[in-house]
């Protein structure tokens, strides 16, 4: 059947709305999942350089179908939909990882964790645990702030300084033990710091009497690190020496297996 000019106009058209709605819908998501998981359309419309009504068509047909909703407040929240996406992605990065953080855990004898940024919290989502009797134990699902753990310092210090001190400003700094970051200017230090070294150090900060190291999975998204923790009786600097470069070649295995294109 033949088709006219005019009829392949309107479907290249269409099509090319239809790919820019799609954009349109993920960029509203991650501006929101940004700025602590709500936003008002103004803001939201500035941040995005968008008109205020174009967000708003946007916005309706996303709470429609549940990724956002609107609060008393009159501002947009992310929505319940999103938790299901979420802890399939999280399965499905968990069980791909699984062997290296296996391999890993039995090279180091230390407990391996793997951990993704959702919205403004830290997401433990895989671990294979030590075969020592005392070990440390995160249970998939935990939600932890970013400021005070390794993986959430391996992570912020992968975004630009602007993005993590935005996070940190919706969470707050509370202070766990007495070596936990609680003001922005020692955090950033450190994250300063992390950036060098390709890998954070956990100094008891979210439990006393435990160590951690973590990096980056670069380039990964969501925001992904992984993590060698243990007691600080066995986690030392000779440790941390000897197990650093495992750990970041483990990262940047995992990493480059992530992005691989079939």
């Amino acid at each position: 059947m033949l088709t006219s000019s005019a009829q392949k106009g309107e479907t290249v058209a269409t099509k090319v709305s239809g790919v820019q709605s799609v954009e349109r819908a993920f960029s509203i998501l991650e501006e929101m999942a940004r700025n602590g998981g709500e936003i008002g359309l103004t803001t939201l419309a500035t941040k995005l350089g968008l008109a205020v009504p174009t967000v708003h068509r946007s916005m309706k047909t996303l709470v429609s179908l549940g990724y956002a909703k609107r609060n008393g407040s009159r501002k947009y929240t992310l929505g319940a939909s999103l938790l299901l996406l979420g802890e399939a992605a999280s399965r499905g990065i968990a069980s791909w990882a699984k062997p290296a953080l296996l391999t890993l855990a039995n090279e180091c004898g230390e407990t391996v964790n793997l951990a993704t940024l959702e919205g403004d919290r830290i997401v433990y989502i895989g671990q294979s645990p030590s075969k020592h009797s005392m070990r440390m134990f995160t249970e998939a699902g935990r939600r932890v702030l970013p400021h005070a753990c390794g993986v959430g310092k391996a992570i912020l210090s992968t975004l630009e300084e602007e993005e993590s001190k935005e996070i940190i400003s919706h969470t707050g700094m509370p202070k766990y033990t007495a070596t936990t970051h609680i003001t922005w200017k020692s955090l950033n230090n450190d994250l300063m710091s992390i950036k060098e070294s390709g890998y954070a150090i956990d100094e008891g900060e979210q439990e006393v009497g435990v160590r951690c190291i973590a990096a980056p999975l670069i380039g990964v998204t969501p925001p992904t690190a992984i993590s060698i923790s243990g007691p600080t009786s066995r986690v030392t600097d000779i440790f941390i020496k000897k197990f650093s470069p495992m750990l970041l070649a483990t990262a940047a295995d995992l990493a480059q297996e992530f992005g691989h294109d079939e």
